[in-house]
């Protein structure tokens, strides 16, 4: 496999939801922005299934009233599974990584 190829962007891609993760660990108040997506996506009646969205409804809910409803949302975040990657596709979580942020992992994908 070239270097730059899908297995080389797919660890790319999973370290971007790693930085995530760890983003979310150390400022949990920015979750906010994921709720305040969901929110907007929910109104705008756009989704047809909303499965993935529900199912971030209740991880961030859950991170409300309990810690471990945060280690439940980061492991998840952190997977690299069937499960997790198909949650990941319909991501709340946009906004909460910088520009500058998330340039460090494109810029980083087509050297």
């Amino acid at each position: 496999m070239s270097e730059g190829g899908p297995i080389e962007q797919n660890r790319l891609i999973h370290r971007r939801w790693l930085f995530l993760a760890d983003k979310i660990e150390a400022d949990p108040a920015l979750l906010k922005i994921a709720v305040r997506n969901i929110s907007r996506w929910k109104q705008s009646d756009r989704l047809g299934n909303r499965w993935a969205l529900n199912i971030w409804s209740e991880l961030i809910e859950k991170v409300e009233t309990s810690q471990k409803g945060l280690g439940e949302l980061l492991h998840l975040i952190r997977a690299d599974d069937d499960r997790s990657r198909q949650l990941k596709s319909c991501s709340p979580f946009p906004g909460i990584l910088t520009t500058q942020e998330l340039d460090q992992f494109t810029c980083a994908s087509v050297l």
